[in-house]
């Protein structure tokens, strides 16, 4: 069976694959982009995208599951001690996550993966027949029925949604409210992990990364506040947002609850919201050539704006054809990744890393930024090892070397940091890169 969707779309294929009791493969394909459902006795129980290498811990850090550091000591241990043994597998032997947690949150990633799909209305679908036991393991099973119902409704109110908030770029702020609003507000956990996040300055887009719930629910929620008055759009920040000086974000809304601040998850940080966060420190240099930062997330953006810098000022690269915004599209396919790593932006094929250091200076490392923190460094190192592979490939390995080499002679002294003073910046760039001799 195969055709358009737009003749049928994946509702109508879904329901008939239910009430044939069908097994086999679905792909569906549009623009370029493909993702494959493996069906069993009418319900689905896979997806390509699940499979992919490393995904399942991705999954886990961006619903606030598993931090980043825990998941690389695991992936060393699989790659060393348990190489015979899948990720899922050793994260519940070592009960570190249950298993029964590792299937919801795979179930609830495929149904969002599933709705998300049944918004194409072009595009080419193929099933082809297959033996229940040719499918793999079943990661979950779906039943259909439902999932369309779920869908469809989701599909309503999305559209609802998108006249109010057209896209994930909206900065939402706190409205002023008057007393008695305040007193009458009653909000679940669920509301308050999602409120706690808003600031005036993040996306839409960081409120998802950061409140793990999922990308229709947390519009849902923030539809609500801004239908219900508590919230209004505000137009997005330049990323230059202010100095030292610059004040804390606040808020007119009442103090939760403790016992509501306990179950969001994100107490330490909606306290400094409610109550207003210390003086932020953004990246300075003094006059005396000190180059003062807050975190060692702030070094190494400055680092790789430096090699960036260095490497524009080369023949190869002033006579070369390497795209205008190459830094850009770099850091864009590692945030899909690094989905925490969003407060830095890219203007000019130069990383702005202002937000990120105010927002760390704000709170001033508390538990709920760490997932912020370690999704940035990693990304960032990440982001590093992609210019220098690809300045090896402009100017050869021994200039690559070469200019990296310099900046770090010429950087590494200056700095001067006001968390993270063990953080050596010559050592880890010679680590992540193992620079040549």
């Amino acid at each position: 069976m195969q055709g358009s969707l737009t003749q049928i779309q994946l509702p109508e294929i879904l329901q008939f694959l239910s009430m044939g009791k069908g097994s086999g493969i679905l792909t569906l394909s549009r623009g370029g982009h493909e993702i494959t459902l493996f069906v069993r006795n009418g319900k689905i129980v896979n997806s390509s995208s699940i499979e992919r290498q490393r995904r399942l811990g991705e999954l886990l850090i961006q619903r606030g599951i598993l931090r980043r550091s825990t998941l690389s000591e695991v992936l060393a241990l699989q790659r060393t001690v348990e190489s015979d043994k899948r990720l899922g597998q050793i994260l519940v032997e070592r009960d570190i996550v249950k298993e029964q947690t590792i299937r919801e949150v795979l179930r609830l990633q495929l149904e969002e993966e599933i709705w998300n799909l049944f918004a194409w209305e072009e595009g080419e679908f193929k099933f082809e027949a297959a033996e229940g036991s040719k499918l793999g393991d079943s990661i979950v099973e779906i039943d259909i029925e439902p999932l369309i119902l779920e869908g469809t409704r989701r599909m309503d109110e999305w559209k609802k949604i998108q006249k109010t908030l057209p896209d994930d770029m909206v900065v939402l702020t706190i409205k002023q409210l008057d007393d008695s609003f305040k007193r009458d507000l009653k909000l679940s956990p669920s509301e308050w992990r999602v409120l706690a996040q808003v600031n005036g300055r993040f996306t839409i887009r960081a409120i998802i990364n950061r409140a793990a719930m999922g990308r229709f629910e947390t519009f849902h929620i923030l539809y609500g506040f801004v239908r219900k008055g508590i919230l209004v759009q505000k137009v997005a920040p330049k990323p230059n947002i202010g100095g030292p000086d610059a004040p804390a974000p606040t808020s007119s809304l009442p103090k939760a609850a403790p016992e509501e601040v306990a179950k969001s998850g994100v107490g330490g940080m909606l306290s400094s919201l409610l109550k207003g966060g210390s003086a932020a420190v953004k990246s300075t240099t003094s006059g005396k050539g000190t180059m003062e930062f807050v975190s060692p997330a702030g070094v190494l953006a400055a680092f790789v704006n430096e090699v960036v810098a260095s490497f524009l000022e080369t023949k190869e690269a002033r006579s070369g054809t390497q795209e205008k915004n190459f830094l850009q599209r770099m850091w864009r396919d590692l945030v899909m990744t690094f989905t925490r790593a969003d407060l830095i932006t890219v203007e000019n094929n130069r990383l702005n890393a202002d937000t990120l250091e105010l927002y760390f200076g704000y709170f001033e490392f508390a538990s709920p930024i760490q997932d912020t923190y370690e999704d940035t460094m990693e990304g960032l190192f990440h982001l590093l090892d992609a210019i220098y592979r690809m300045l090896a490939s402009r100017l050869g390995e021994r200039q690559a070397t070469k200019l990296v080499r310099e900046v770090l002679s010429h950087m590494s002294p200056k700095v001067r940091l006001r968390y993270g003073d063990s953080f050596n910046l010559e050592e880890r760039v010679q680590n992540v890169l193992k620079l040549a001799a």
